[in-house]
């Protein structure tokens, strides 16, 4: 049922007693990496397991029409390794598994994870509510010889911080939000490819990122500041109207760069959003506005 991962790749079973929290863990933002922290040090005698889903629980259930994460796959293990886990275990969130009882699942973690504790996070349920023995895990917990224990809310202002609230701030074009978040910059990654060659006409040569592959939520449509490697630039995320291109694309104007990245799979953090996708009269027009970013974009260098 379970895939199981360390940091050098894929297990056939997990050799320790273990210390688990379970849930989607998307984006793992600051949160998240606060509750894996946790588990690390709950016991010196349990290595930390953390149990992350393959699919949004609202998703499968039908509660949400798209799926679009904050993270792709090998980013999301990264994050989660980063953050102190020493095994991963990925569990295919089906619909078959999403009417498995609390006491269900704990005897899975107990039986094929080797979990001693269990971490919950401040607001997790754990278990199919259909088939609702929550309030049995502390007798299930006793019986089977593990400890149970509930995470503390990791606040940012005053609120707790939750992938909903991440989203929320990606959706308005917040990036320097959403950043603040995470814990880290936001970002996207995907293959350079060649493009219409507009922007070299212009003088702001841009390079072009395919995002097909990404699986992630992306900010709302706009000119923003961003960094590729140590490179800062400015990109535009969405269509060109001005050019009557309707297909959303990201182009990506790097200060002071003279190499070529065709080919190359490159990661693009949002630093800054800058302003509106607009419609220009004239080239000459956008070419205007494009030396304004570019001074606006070289605050963030």
């Amino acid at each position: 049922m379970f895939q199981l991962y360390d940091i050098h790749g894929p297990l056939h079973a997990i050799p320790d007693p273990t210390a688990v929290t379970v849930g989607v863990f998307d984006g793992v933002h600051r949160g998240h990496q606060a509750l894996i922290h946790q588990l690390s040090t709950l016991n010196a005698q349990l290595s930390p397991l953390v149990v992350t889903l393959t699919s949004h629980p609202s998703f499968v259930l039908g509660r949400r029409q798209s799926e679009y994460w904050l993270d792709d796959p090998e980013e999301h293990l990264r994050l989660l390794f980063n953050a102190g886990a020493k095994y991963v275990a990925v569990l295919p969130f089906t619909a078959e598994v999403a009417q498995l009882s609390a006491c269900a699942m704990a005897r899975l973690l107990f039986g094929q994870l080797n979990m001693r504790a269990l971490l919950l996070g401040y607001d997790s349920r754990f278990g199919s509510k259909q088939n609702d023995d929550f309030d049995r895990l502390p007798l299930l917990a006793s019986e089977l010889g593990f400890s149970l224990h509930r995470g503390e809310p990791y606040q940012v202002e005053g609120s707790p911080i939750s992938s909903s609230r991440i989203r929320e701030t990606l959706e308005r074009g917040a990036v320097d939000e959403t950043s603040a978040l995470l814990g880290r910059s936001f970002a996207v990654a995907g293959a350079v490819q060649h493009g219409r060659g507009v922007g070299h006409t212009l003088g702001f040569p841009t390079a072009n990122i395919d995002l097909s592959a990404t699986r992630k939520m992306l900010p709302k449509e706009g000119v923003y500041a961003v960094k590729l490697s140590t490179h800062v630039g400015m990109a535009n995320l969405g269509a060109a109207p001005t050019f009557g291109i309707d297909q959303p694309t990201l182009e990506v104007h790097l200060l002071d760069f003279h190499g070529d990245l065709y080919g190359q799979t490159v990661n693009v953090e949002f630093l800054h959003r800058l302003r509106d996708i607009e419609h220009f009269s004239t080239p000459e027009a956008l070419q205007q506005q494009l030396q304004k970013d570019l001074e606006q974009t070289r605050l963030w260098s």
